[in-house]
């Protein structure tokens, strides 16, 4: 009879012992999904910052050409108010010779 208790005591800390291992083993591979999950978050959110800065490298050559256009046009712009100028030295230069040879033609 002892040694039927101690068969079923033993039996009893071997069910437990198991139902422990089994236990175990389920918050391991439950932690697993969650790594797993995590990982994936991860990966995610690495391509969305990878998009993210592609997107900006592309509106900063967006600016940096619309900047040269803005120079250009303002370039464009200088030389035409210099050639503006040089046409109104021009005129000045003839209205003061045909006033000058005006006074000269007249005086005579």
């Amino acid at each position: 009879v002892v040694l039927g208790i101690v068969l079923v005591v033993s039996g009893v800390v071997l069910v437990v012992s198991g139902a422990v291992l089994v236990v175990s083993g389920v918050v391991i591979v439950v932690l697993g999904i969650v790594l797993v999950v995590s990982g994936v978050v991860l990966v995610v959110s690495g391509a969305v910052l990878v998009v993210s800065g592609v997107m900006l490298v592309v509106s900063g050559i967006v600016l940096v050409v619309s900047d040269a256009v803005l120079v250009f046009s303002s370039a464009v712009l200088v030389v035409s108010g210099a050639v503006l100028v040089g046409a109104g030295v021009v005129l000045v230069v003839s209205g003061v010779v045909l006033d000058v040879s005006g006074a000269v033609l007249g005086g005579e």
